[in-house]
């Protein structure tokens, strides 16, 4: 009968085991978990400017100066060409010109599909703020709406030419411009003298 006995209680002892793990199983998953899992996230392998650079192999390596070592303040990435340029349409690898293209309002004449120079000027604007671009030159003030800031600044350059010039550089760049605008003035007036003499 000792046997017997012994044979029940280890029974009665696994039966009290399974009981408890089930019963802690049945608590854990009807209790929710403290803290929700994180999000995952996704990261793109690929670069944001492959579609760009696939195209334009001039630009095969990427920008170069201060954009491609910058950080958009507007989501905190590094500045791709969608940036400044915007999203192409399907159509840009037919011709389409539906990019933002930037020109030199000292040099270039905006064509049919110029951009105006306020809609340029935005672009930049919406990286940099007014306030320490006037800190750093009064003239970005001056020049904002009748020049593309691309007249005197690079997008893509080794090294920017205007970062860093000297006091006379900046004079002689107001004298160069202002009297190659002066000579151009008193051109047009001449013609126009001219077309109106007998």
């Amino acid at each position: 009968m000792g046997d017997l006995t012994m044979d029940f209680l280890r029974l009665m002892l696994m039966a009290a085991m399974l009981l408890t793990s089930l019963q802690g199983q049945a608590a854990e998953s009807a209790t929710p978990p403290a803290t929700a899992p994180a999000m995952h996230d996704v990261e793109f392998l690929r670069s944001a400017d492959k579609a760009c650079t696939d195209c334009h192999k001039e630009q095969k390596d990427g920008m170069h100066g201060k954009h491609a070592k910058a950080t958009n303040p507007n989501n905190l990435a590094p500045v791709t060409c969608t940036n400044c340029h915007g999203l192409p349409s399907p159509q840009h690898r037919e011709g389409v010109k539906d990019v933002m293209r930037f020109s030199d309002s000292f040099n270039q004449t905006p064509g049919k599909d110029g951009y105006p120079i306020a809609e340029q000027n935005s672009v930049c604007m919406s990286c940099h703020e007014p306030k320490p671009l006037r800190e750093a030159l009064w003239a970005h003030d001056v020049h904002m709406t009748k020049l593309s800031c691309t007249s005197c600044h690079q997008l893509h350059p080794a090294k920017e030419p205007m970062v860093g010039i000297p006091e006379k550089s900046r004079v002689k760049l107001c004298v160069d411009c202002h009297s190659k605008q002066h000579a151009a003035k008193a051109a047009n007036q001449q013609a126009s003298v001219s077309k109106e003499a007998p």
